[in-house]
């Protein structure tokens, strides 16, 4: 009886859906993906936009551009997903 029960089980797994478990893995994966993305993306915009206060504190402006500010930076961030608004000093993600 448990055999019956469980092939019943499968059968209406298998049947109703309408796409694969792996493919339905992959997606968890890639939207696991992205919301560690973002996640990072908004740490990152808030060192760097503490960065920005410091750079006028000690400088008495704000960079110039956004390659100012990343060549300030140095290495180990990606500007590449931001907005910067050298007038104010704001950073923004796309």
């Amino acid at each position: 009886m448990k055999g019956i029960l469980l092939a019943c089980l499968v059968a209406l797994f298998f049947t109703g859906c309408d796409r694969s478990p792996v493919e339905e893995f992959a997606d968890e994966m890639l939207a696991s993906y992205e919301i560690s993305r973002t996640a990072a993306d908004e740490a990152s915009l808030q060192a760097i936009q503490r960065y920005i206060r410091s750079y006028r504190a000690m400088n008495g402006r704000y960079p110039e551009s956004i390659e100012e500010l990343e060549s300030a930076l140095g290495t180990g961030y990606d500007l590449e997903p931001y907005d910067y608004d050298p007038g104010s000093g704001t950073l923004t993600l796309r």
